[in-house]
C-alpha cells in the first residue's frame, strides 16, 4: 500500500512539474527576451543606429534581455531569426525589408514567438507583423527642396533599390510637385548603403545637370551626398536620423523616422498582450516622422520652405491632407 501511494504521489509530482515547464515565461514575464537583427552597423549614424537604440530603451524600459547581430549578410537572414526563435527569444525583429521572405517562413516554424520586420507591410494577423512609415517622410522632404531651390530643380538619391527607399523617392517627387507644380525632380539609385564614393559621384551627376539641393536616402552612404553638396556649395536633405554635427556646411535639413521609438511602442504591444499581427504604420501623426534643420545652417533656410513643411505637418496631423492622394504609383 506504501509503495502505491508512493508511486500515486511521483505521479502527481511529476504531473505539477509538467504544467509548471509547458507554461514557459509569458511575454510579460520576468525573462523577457527581445533580439534584433541588422543589415549594417549599429553605429552607422543612421538607419540601424537608431534601431539599435530602439533596442537599448526596450532593454531599459521593459527590462527585457536583448541580444542583437550586426552586418548580417544575406545568406544568414533567415537563419539569425530561426536561431534567436530557439534561444528562447519572446520577440524577434528584423530590421529592414530584407528579412521579409525569412520572416515570414520562420514565423510559421514558431508560433509562439511573436516577429517583427520593419520597412515591409507584412502581417499574418498571429505572431508576424511589422513597422512602416509610408511616404510621408519623402513628401516632406520634397515640399522643403522645391521651396529651397532658387533654379526649380531638385535632386533624390537612393541606395539600395528596394521598396521603402523607393518609397520615399516616390513620396520626394509627389513632395516637390504638390509644393511647386512645374518643379523638375532628377532621381537615381546607386544600389548600395555602403558605397559613400559612389553616392557622391551621383550628386554630382545631378548636380551638374542642375540641380541645386540634393536629398539622400542612403544608410552611410549617404554622406557621400553632403559631401557632393558642400563641393558644389549646395545643400543635402537628410533621411532617418541627422548628422548635423559632422557636416555643419551642407546638411541643412533631415526628415527624422523615430524608429527607436517605433521598434520599442511595438514590443510594449507584445509584452502587454496586446500584439495583433498586423502593420503598425508610423508617421507624422505618431510623433516619428518630423523634420528639423541643422542650427549652424537655420538662418539659410528660408522660411517660405519652413512655412511650407510647417503647414503640410499640421495637415497631416489634421487629417486634411493624405500624401497617398499624391503619389503615383
Amino acid at each position: 500500500m506504501k509503495k502505491w501511494l508512493l508511486a500515486i504521489g511521483f505521479v502527481f509530482l511529476a504531473a505539477i512539474g509538467l504544467v509548471a515547464c509547458s507554461g514557459g515565461s509569458s511575454a510579460g514575464g520576468d525573462n523577457f527576451k527581445v533580439g534584433m537583427a541588422f543589415t549594417g552597423s549599429k553605429t552607422d549614424g543612421g538607419w540601424c543606429q537608431t534601431a539599435y537604440e530602439g533596442l537599448m530603451k526596450i532593454k531599459s524600459q521593459l527590462g527585457a534581455e536583448v541580444i542583437f547581430n550586426e552586418n548580417t549578410q544575406p545568406s544568414d537572414y533567415e537563419k539569425i531569426l530561426r536561431d534567436y526563435a530557439k534561444e528562447d527569444c519572446q520577440v524577434v525583429i528584423g530590421h529592414g525589408y530584407e528579412f521579409t521572405d525569412g520572416a515570414k517562413i520562420v514565423a510559421e516554424e514558431f508560433p509562439n514567438v511573436k516577429f517583427i520586420v520593419t520597412s515591409t507591410d507584412i502581417g499574418n494577423g498571429k505572431n508576424l507583423g511589422s513597422i512602416q512609415n509610408s511616404y510621408q517622410s519623402g513628401f516632406l522632404q520634397g515640399i522643403f527642396a522645391a521651396n529651397m531651390s532658387d533654379v526649380g530643380v531638385v535632386a533624390g538619391v537612393g541606395g539600395q533599390e528596394i521598396p521603402p527607399i523607393k518609397n520615399d523617392i516616390l513620396g520626394y517627387d509627389a513632395g516637390a510637385k504638390y509644393a511647386k507644380a512645374d518643379v523638375q525632380v532628377l532621381t537615381a539609385m546607386t544600389g548600395s548603403f555602403d558605397d559613400a564614393n559612389k553616392l557622391k559621384e551621383q550628386s554630382l551627376s545631378l548636380i551638374n545637370q542642375g540641380a541645386d539641393i540634393v536629398m539622400v536616402d542612403a544608410d552611410h552612404a549617404g554622406r557621400g551626398g553632403y559631401e557632393a553638396a558642400k563641393e558644389k556649395g549646395h545643400y543635402a536633405i537628410g533621411s532617418i536620423a541627422p548628422e548635423y554635427d559632422a557636416y555643419k556646411d551642407s546638411l541643412i535639413a533631415c526628415a527624422n523616422i523615430d524608429m527607436a521609438t517605433a521598434i520599442l511602442q511595438t514590443v510594449e504591444l507584445v509584452k502587454e498582450g496586446k500584439f495583433e499581427g498586423k502593420n503598425y504604420l508610423k508617421g507624422v501623426e505618431d510623433g516619428i516622422v518630423t523634420f528639423t534643420y541643422n542650427p549652424a545652417l537655420e538662418d539659410k533656410v528660408k522660411p517660405v520652405a519652413k512655412e511650407a513643411v510647417e503647414k503640410a505637418v499640421k495637415e497631416i496631423k489634421d487629417g486634411k491632407l493624405d500624401v497617398m492622394k499624391y503619389i503615383k504609383l
